[in-house]
């Protein structure tokens, strides 16, 4: 007692801005056993008043006062152990990245340091200390233990302790006790839920300015669990909470922000508040701000989306993981490596997160990236569909119906494909639709395919609507209506469906099932190009070399043509080279030319790789290199060109073989021996030369050259056959 008045009387006597003098009269009293001086001592430890700040020293003393019945020690010390204390403010920048470690050395750090530079966190040790100066009625102590009761750190999770630990600090007027309180009635820990008594509390501690009590108040608002929504009160609270530095609330505020929920749309500020967020280590801001790089910007910029969804994967966030993967699998911001997504993919399902559960089967199914593994596949859509995973459950099915990784099993996967239905699968009903329509594994049945259909539809499936419109124009398990048909048909291409396009072409321009229209039909196959069919605006091009009328513009023409080039067609590439070479429709321009028909070539087009034999065999505009054009009449041949097959026969016919020595065309483009004599032209050899375009064919006389017209048929799947004009039982697929 004398000790603690004499403590009292030193702290007196030193002036209160010279905290230096303060600590050299306090030491000799914590010295000798005084526990006020000790805590004071300890006080000024921690926050580097006076003295080097350490965290060490600070626990030491508090320890000290905490073992003779402290309370303010003991409540002190239970909070240093919950939460732990990392770097002193004191040791600058360029030491911190060494203070958490142990070298046991005879460096600066040590010396400085002598006994450790950090605390860790020890529930154990926090609850034992909470415990006690909570029983002595310290409210802080109170609100911590009823923390870790809750939690079941340290100690054993126990709701009524919790509870009574809570209030005992809540009725204090404690506003962490009272905030506490509160979540733990909101089901935030353990036990029912009462929202009434859980808002009640909450407000209590938002009165008192808590920004964490602020922040849980808006998340209650924004799920609408206590009351209605309130998207704007949230917003409020929010705002209040980021402004006292809380960094989930500038996190959440952000979002709204991104969303416009509860405020204005405001890209802007919800790049400032998530990079605040950010920079306060809240790591679940950087994916967000990634979406709003790809959200906001036109373009979106998937480079700065990819480097912020990596920063936080590589500090193992799971919804970064998961996302970067999938710009790996699209190539967005970064190459396409499937194997770099499979592997953040793994990450993200080891660490618990169910959408990464059905992309990362699916890449194992296929074996794209990793090798494959149908046993590995099975188990993560297995995985997902527990998870409620619609795509999960189709693909559950397509194994079972295809016999992959499983027995072929067509009721299983009949069964799949309803349970993927029944969870929102639009790929599922229209899948259900075509086997009930083309009668797999199940009676064919075009009145309950309508019906998969319609629901597909309503999901916002155009292939199903396609086939629906089919259904209504051929009579097939509905009423006929040609007018209805047309009529969905039209919606799905002005939605962005390439079939229902080339439907409306064909059904526009044969008249089969609605009068022939021809300003339509040219309509439909300039909306087909536009969608990004190739073969649309190869057509497109024929019939401007044709000189057809109705047609687009030219320059619509070109235009179409050269975005189909860009995309990489072989086909259009051949056409905008061949266009460039000979000066028809464009400038003339032999360089650019050259390089698109190497492109097509390369892309396999058999036209473009006899045209480069001709080229590189006659040298015109290039240098003469016959090796090279045997390489290339090799692959033009390969393909069944015949023109090229007769300048390579004619090659080997003039180097003196037999006919038993004939090498025939080489089916992998493999080097041939050098061919050292003249050629005649494989363009020229042959009147009809097939482009890469089912639809089109070049015809080749001479130096001219104009589109010659073959049957219009699709190289892809269409809906019933409306483009190759198929029989009735080959419907658009998923």
């Amino acid at each position: 007692m004398i000790l603690s008045v004499r403590s009292r009387r030193e702290r007196r006597a030193a002036p209160v801005d010279r905290p230096a003098q303060v600590a050299r009269r306090l030491r000799p009293l914590a010295v000798g056993g005084d526990p006020e001086a000790q805590f004071h001592l300890a006080g000024l430890y921690e926050t580097g008043h006076g003295l080097v700040q350490s965290f060490t020293d600070a626990a030491h003393w508090f320890r000290a006062a905490a073992e003779q019945g402290h309370v303010l020690a003991q409540a002190r010390l239970g909070e240093i152990y919950l939460t732990g204390r990392s770097a002193p403010a004191s040791v600058g920048g360029a030491a911190r990245p060494e203070l958490g470690r142990d070298s046991g050395g005879d460096g600066v750090l040590t010396r400085l340091f002598p006994d450790g530079h950090t605390i860790d966190q020890d529930f154990v040790e926090a609850a034992r200390w909470n415990r006690l100066a909570a029983a002595a009625g310290d409210a802080g102590a109170q609100a911590r233990l009823g923390y870790l009761c809750a939690s079941g750190l340290g100690i054993e999770r126990n709701y009524t302790a919790a509870r009574a630990w809570f209030t005992a600090a809540a009725e204090q007027d404690n506003p962490a006790g009272q905030l506490g309180l509160g979540m733990l009635l909101a089901g935030g820990h353990c036990g029912p839920p009462d929202f009434a008594a859980a808002i009640s509390w909450i407000e209590k501690a938002v009165a008192h300015g808590n920004p964490t009590a602020k922040l849980c108040l808006a998340v209650l608002c924004l799920r609408g669990d206590a009351w209605p929504r309130d998207d704007r009160r949230a917003a409020q609270l929010l705002a209040e909470a980021a402004d006292q530095d809380q960094p989930e609330a500038m996190y959440y505020l952000g979002e709204l922000y991104r969303t416009g929920r509860g405020t204005v749309l405001d890209p802007s500020a919800a790049e400032t508040w998530l990079l605040r967020a950010a920079i306060r280590g809240y790591v679940r801001a950087l994916p967000a701000l990634g979406d709003l790089m790809t959200s906001a910007h036109d373009p979106p910029d998937y480079l700065s989306a990819a480097n912020l969804y990596r920063q936080a994967a590589d500090l193992g966030n799971a919804e970064a993981q998961y996302r970067l993967a999938r710009l790996y699998i699209l190539g967005r911001g970064v190459p396409h490596d499937p194997e770099a997504a499979a592997r953040w993919l793994e990450k993200a399902a080891a660490a618990g997160l169910a959408d990464a559960y059905e992309p990362l089967g699916a890449l194992l199914a296929s074996g794209t990236g990793p090798t494959r593994d149908l046993d590995a596949a099975l188990g993560w859509f297995e995985r997902a569909a527990q998870e409620g995973s619609a795509v999960a459950l189709y693909q559950l099915g397509a194994m079972r119906q295809q016999g992959v990784g499983v027995p072929h099993d067509p009721d299983a996967a009949i069964a799949w494909y309803r349970r993927a239905a029944e969870c929102g699968s639009a790929h599922a009903c229209l899948r259900l639709g075509i086997l009930y329509a083309e009668g797999v594994d199940v009676a064919q049945d075009f009145t309950v395919a309508a019906d998969w259909y319609a629901h597909a539809v309503a999901r916002g499936n155009l292939n199903a609507k396609c086939n629906l419109a089919f259904l209504h124009i051929r009579g097939a398990g509905v009423s006929v209506d040609a007018e209805k048909g047309m009529r969905l048909l039209e919606e799905a291409a002005a939605e962005g469906s390439q079939s229902a396009a080339w439907a409306l072409y064909n059904l526009c321009s044969e008249g089969a099932e609605a009068i022939a229209n021809p300003v339509a039909a040219a309509r439909w196959l300039d909306r087909a190009a536009d969608l990004g069919s190739a073969t649309a605006a190869c057509r497109l091009a024929q019939w401007l070399e044709d000189g057809r009328q109705p047609a687009p513009p030219a320059e619509r023409i070109l235009a179409l043509l050269e975005a189909a080039a860009h995309r990489g067609d072989p086909a259009a590439q051949a056409i905008w080279g061949l266009m460039q070479h000979e000066g028809r429709h464009l400038p003339q321009d032999e360089g650019l030319a050259l390089r698109w028909l190497n492109r097509a070539a390369e892309g396999g087009n058999v036209f473009a790789q006899a045209w480069l034999g001709d080229t590189l065999s006659t040298g015109k505009g290039v240098r003469v290199d016959r090796e090279a054009a045997a390489l290339w009449y090799d692959k033009a041949a390969a393909q069944g060109h015949a023109g090229a097959l007769a300048v390579l026969t004619g090659m080997q016919m003039r180097e003196g073989a037999t006919e038993d020595q004939f090498v025939a065309p080489s089916r992998t483009g493999a080097s041939r021996p050098r061919m050292a004599m003249r050629t005649r032209s494989a363009c020229s050899e042959i009147c009809i030369v097939a482009a890469s375009a089912p639809s089109l064919r070049w015809w080749r006389r001479g130096t001219g050259w104009r589109p010659r017209r073959g049957k219009a048929t699709l190289a892809h799947s269409c809906c019933w056959g409306s483009c190759s004009r198929a029989a009735p039982n080959y419907p658009q697929t998923p």
